[in-house]
């Protein structure tokens, strides 16, 4: 009985050891951590939505057919695309995430200009930049920038082909290599990564932070682990501090602990360099744990790692590679800054006395002429300034070219300004540009709730029946947006944080770790847009109510009311919602105010639904319309947008016109139609000069439109 007992026992404990392995063996395999928060699924050819994520199938298709062996993971980060470059593109004067060294022009962030980061050389990368390098779309090519994307597994290599890989390196050395690859096989971690990340950190020849000596010690710190700040010397001094603080004092030592530190990202599904350096995996928090500031680090270590790993014949591996996808991807791929020296509106002008000067459709003088400019009476929107001297420009009527700048015929001068008001955005995803029109580059996208700042209301540049103006960021950026995106700002909704060390911008309601998008500083203002509600009732988390706020520079989350003060050094009281949405079941419509989003039907819906557009086309973004088809539970609504009877998903002075129309007989929109239901703000079954008056009285500001009578 004790034999079987024993025997028992044995089983239970080697039972136990294999599903403890099972459980470490799927941490560091292909298989998808259940602790992610992104939505992992492996590709197999058609279960990837193409309208959701423009661009992709095409490129990972090519990729499989010219390497069968290798597979795709498809991993749904969860993240709007605009607001993940509004969070990387933050820290402007401070400690930026993103950073850049040898480039100029547009290249560099327009705000902080040459301000110096790290030893001096770095400077803040643009956003232009950050949305080019962060565009997975850009390295999906059967090259070594794919390799970026490569899972971060182990695999079988010999102590010789490390040994090869660090080849023309300081770490060139059979022990070394031995320790490097015993140490990646012990851990599951890919040994050509691990040797890719050393030289990245420390150049082929070995930085100063490598080799140490202190006090009589040598100590070594290949990764560079804890070597921040903004000088040599204070790089220097921190590098060794963390080098002794972990007893570093050995080649060995430093390859494990440095091991040890990247499974700490590994671990958190931060499985690939691409998210080494871009922490977007939503497991842990977003943002805050990032390896590197060195934007082009990935693209960098995927070409060494891709190089020692081609050289040891190992390309034609079960390689998996593993591709974030973000929500709200633009169509076309993200632009690469070169040869645009500088992205900002100037004006120009030809000088006095001169005449004739040619705009042409290319920078060179063999292209074909746009427009003659006449004289010094045309004012030029010079947008973009290219490195070889010449630049963009926008005229009033839409009209856009090249002209070389000659200071002997042509001039800077002050911008052309007639304002200053204060102004909010009213949708989501809004895209700002350099210059009027879509045609310009993409500066920046604002979101709901955002304040900016107009300085040009004339309408000069109006065509095609749409008007930009001109405004100003709270960073200093200046852009176009169209008008019909601009409100007056709503002041009782404005605060300021105070909160001394500042106060955590938020994903979800809550004070856990793991929601923290970044830390705002004490005396930022912010926009509230809402509030934390559980069946429509304001409800406390870990012992605050939570307010859905937006910050000048656009990034959305979560704050505690209780670190938000008004004009006056109040807490603010409850928040009352703009947003009305009503389902009306038995005409089969959706009713909303002008400030209702997609978004704000599905919650009242609490259920799953699909939607599209009047005409058919695919929803390309959260602005609901008038016209919109909704199906809940295979019943098919239509949206009605109070006063937005135009259909484009707004109340502004194109529905003005149709409600003219409509009493000038111009036009008449039919009884029974969603347009005219949206037009009949006084709820009299009839369209007439009191509802005209309702949407003029909204676009002053002077009241709000509602869905009830």
């Amino acid at each position: 009985m004790k034999q079987k007992n024993t025997l028992s026992k044995v089983i239970s404990i080697v039972l136990l050891f294999t599903l403890l392995f099972y459980i470490i063996y799927n941490l560091f395999t292909g298989e998808v951590n259940a602790a992610y928060s992104s939505n992992r699924y492996s590709y197999n050819g058609s279960n990837l939505d193409t309208n959701a994520y423009p661009g992709f199938k095409e490129r990972i298709d090519a990729l499989k057919t010219s390497h069968p062996n290798w597979t795709f993971t498809i991993m749904e980060t969860g993240l709007d695309w605009n607001q993940v470059i509004t969070a990387e593109t933050a820290g402007h004067w401070g400690s930026p995430l993103n950073l850049i060294q040898g480039k100029s022009g547009a290249w560099i962030c327009s705000t902080c200009g040459d301000t110096p980061y790290d030893n001096g050389s770095w400077k803040h990368a643009s956003e232009m930049a950050i949305r080019y390098y962060m565009d997975p779309r850009n390295w999906l090519t059967d090259n070594s920038n794919l390799f970026q994307f490569l899972q971060l597994d182990y695999i079988e290599s010999s102590n010789d082909q490390i040994y090869n890989a660090l080849a023309n390196t300081f770490l060139h050395n059979t022990d070394y290599a031995a320790e490097i690859n015993g140490a990646c096989r012990d851990t599951n971690v890919n040994p050509y990564y691990v040797v890719a990340r050393v030289i990245q950190e420390q150049g082929a020849g070995g930085g100063s932070t490598w080799r140490m000596e202190s006090d009589g010690v040598t100590y070594y710190n290949l990764f560079n682990i804890g070597a921040s700040g903004n000088s040599s010397t204070e790089i220097w001094n921190n590098a060794l501090a963390t080098a002794k603080s972990n007893g570093w004092t050995s080649i060995a030592a430093s390859i494990k602990g440095g091991i040890s530190t990247l499974n700490n990202y590994i671990n958190a599904g931060q499985n690939t360099q691409y998210l080494n350096k871009f922490d977007v995996e939503p497991y842990g928090g977003t943002y805050s744990r990032q390896y590197m500031q060195n934007i082009e680090a990935p693209k960098n270590e995927a070409s060494r790692m891709y190089s020692c790993m081609q050289e040891a014949g190992l390309l034609d591996q079960n390689l998996n590679f593993i591709i974030p996808v973000f929500n709200n991807m633009p169509a076309s791929v993200s632009q690469s800054p070169d040869g645009v020296g500088e992205v900002y509106p100037k004006n120009i002008r030809v000088k006095e006395g001169h005449s004739d000067v040619t705009l042409r459709t290319e920078p060179n003088t063999s292209s074909a002429p746009v427009y003659i400019i006449p004289d010094s009476s045309v004012v030029l929107l010079s947008v973009e300034r290219l490195t070889n001297g010449w630049h963009k420009v926008v005229l009033t009527d839409g009209q856009w070219g090249y002209v070389r700048f000659d200071s002997s015929y042509l001039e800077e001068i002050d911008d052309v300004t007639n304002c200053y008001e204060a102004k909010s955005i009213n949708a989501d995803s809004v895209p700002m540009y350099v210059g009027p029109g879509t045609a310009q580059t993409l500066l920046t996208t604002l979101s709901y709730g955002q304040a900016v700042t107009r300085i040009d209301n004339t309408g000069r540049y109006t065509f095609g029946g749409t008007t930009w103006d001109r405004i100003i960021l709270a960073d200093g950026r200046q852009g176009f947006v169209e008008r019909k995106y601009l409100s007056d700002q709503d002041s009782s909704q404005l605060f300021t944080i105070r909160a001394d060390g500042g106060l955590f911008l938020r994903s979800s309601a809550g004070t856990g770790d793991e929601n923290k998008i970044r830390l705002l500083s004490d005396g930022t203002q912010v926009t509230r847009t809402g509030s934390y509600t559980e069946n429509g009732v304001e409800t406390m988390v870990d012992g605050y109510y939570w307010d859905y706020v937006i910050t000048p520079d656009g990034a959305k989350g979560y704050v505690a009311r209780n670190y938000l003060r008004d004009s006056n050094g109040n807490t603010p009281s409850a928040y009352t919602s703009k947003v009305e949405v009503e389902i009306k079941n038995e005409e089969k419509e959706i009713l909303v105010t002008p400030n209702a989003d997609i978004d704000d039907i599905k919650h009242e819906a609490n259920s799953d639904l699909y939607m599209e557009r009047a005409d058919g086309s695919y929803l390309e973004n959260k602005v609901s319309k008038t016209g919109d088809k909704v199906w809940i539970n295979d019943v098919q609504y239509t949206v009605v947008k109070m006063g937005d009877c135009s259909g484009d998903g707004y109340v502004n002075s194109a529905d003005l016109l149709e409600i003219k129309k409509h009493l000038l007989e111009v036009i008449k929109l039919e009884q029974n139609s969603a347009y005219f239901t949206a037009s009949d703000l006084t709820k009299d079954n009839n369209i007439n000069s009191a509802d005209l008056l309702e949407v003029k009285k909204y676009l002053l500001g002077v009241t709000n439109i509602s869905i009830n009578e």
